[in-house]
């Protein structure tokens, strides 16, 4: 079975799309017998040998023009086309005039698809044959939103990449100690985001109004943040900071490298992000992975993340309040080396790349069967 797989970016960005479209190609490149992959890129300029064989691989560097043309010329003697993102539906939508059998499995991460949709999308969204949905929150979406069929839509959430590192130990790093000038004991709470001043929905600016709460029991506590910001948001965020009597708990750490994230989560006592539009959140299931307990909102896909609740601590995202509340109770309870074991075990059960990759060979050996009767 010759199946293509095309996608905006995975190499370029740090995000969860992009993280999310790394474990995917290697789910499909290196675990699932019988398939020739292709994988073709609308803006990356290069891959990652770890992922996916260079032979395999083709980035168009945002070269639009050349990007449809050189996937459309490869539709013709593909059985599936796996499309990464909606954004990209004219070429399904093209596919299925160009070759009425393949078959077209569509990726949905969140808000790609949760409002209003252009005409192409929502008629890409009634040609796929599948529609994988990361969250059971955007499956909804989909069927209340857009009146998809749910037996269309599979959940498919998001995994732990194959590299991912997971500690055996849990010291705080000392030289993140030493950078952030924190003490070993002092309270570290954690949020792992980019700051826009587009975006609006991350839920740090909540857990700063709800800092002072937090500060009355613990004085010393870091609220640190990690993630690139622009200036605009930098200066709006340490202003919010400032007018609450919280700026010098607050640390702004700009972008860190891939391989600093397990040691950040590692110097943090909880990770706090009450996000409102989260599609999924990788970023909650590697915190847990990192035997950190987690705090997230309770209205988007950060539910099924947090395993509705069973692996950590879901709260009203715009209630400062009981988001104070929830920091306060997990910093109460200071889990030991057992208890943390047993958090990692737990999201690796359940969201582990093997247990991510054997969802992904099941729905290819359905669609398989399917062309297998169909002729």
């Amino acid at each position: 079975m010759k199946v293509i797989f095309t996608y905006l970016t995975s190499f370029l960005g740090h995000g969860g799309i992009e993280k999310f479209n790394k474990s995917f190609i290697r789910a499909v490149d290196a675990h699932i017998d019988e398939i020739s992959l292709e994988v073709i890129s609308a803006y990356d300029t290069s891959s990652d040998s770890n992922y996916i064989k260079e032979a395999a691989f083709r980035g168009y560097r945002g070269k639009r023009a050349s990007y449809i043309f050189g996937i459309l010329k490869k539709i013709f003697s593909a059985d599936v086309l796996i499309i990464g993102h909606i954004n990209l539906a004219i070429v399904g939508l093209a596919a299925k005039m160009i070759n009425p059998n393949i078959k077209l499995i569509l990726i949905t991460h969140g808000i790609d698809v949760w409002y209003d949709l252009s005409w192409a999308k929502k008629k890409l969204l009634n040609s796929t044959d599948v529609i994988l949905s990361v969250s059971s929150f955007t499956k909804q979406k989909l069927m209340t939103k857009h009146q998809i069929i749910g037996t269309k839509i599979i959940l498919f959430p998001n995994t732990l990449d194959p590299f991912f590192f997971f500690p055996t130990e849990f010291l705080k790093p000392a030289y993140l100690l030493q950078r952030y000038h924190i003490f070993d004991r002092q309270p570290v709470i954690l949020s792992l985001c980019r700051l826009s001043s587009k975006e609006g929905y991350k839920g740090y600016d909540t857990v700063i109004k709800a800092l002072p709460l937090v500060i009355a029991v613990y004085p010393d506590i870091k609220y640190v943040i990690v993630g690139k910001y622009d200036q605009q948001e930098y200066e709006r965020v340490t202003m919010l900071a400032k007018q609450v009597g919280v700026f010098d708990n607050l640390l702004l750490t700009g972008f860190v490298p891939d391989e600093e994230l397990t040691d950040h989560y590692l110097l943090s006592d909880l990770f706090v992000m009450p996000s409102r539009e989260e599609g999924f959140g990788i970023v909650y299931i590697e915190a847990m992975a990192c035997g950190l307990p987690v705090v997230a909102g309770n209205v988007d896909g950060s539910v099924d993340a947090l395993d509705h609740g069973n692996l950590g601590t879901l709260v009203d995202p715009t209630d400062h309040d009981a988001i104070a509340t929830a920091i306060l109770q997990n910093l109460a309870h200071k889990m030991n080396h057992e208890e943390k074991i047993d958090l990692q075990r737990r999201v690796i059960s359940k969201f582990g790349f093997s247990k991510f990759t054997a969802r992904l060979t099941d729905i290819i050996k359905e669609l398989k069967e399917r062309e297998h009767v169909r002729h």
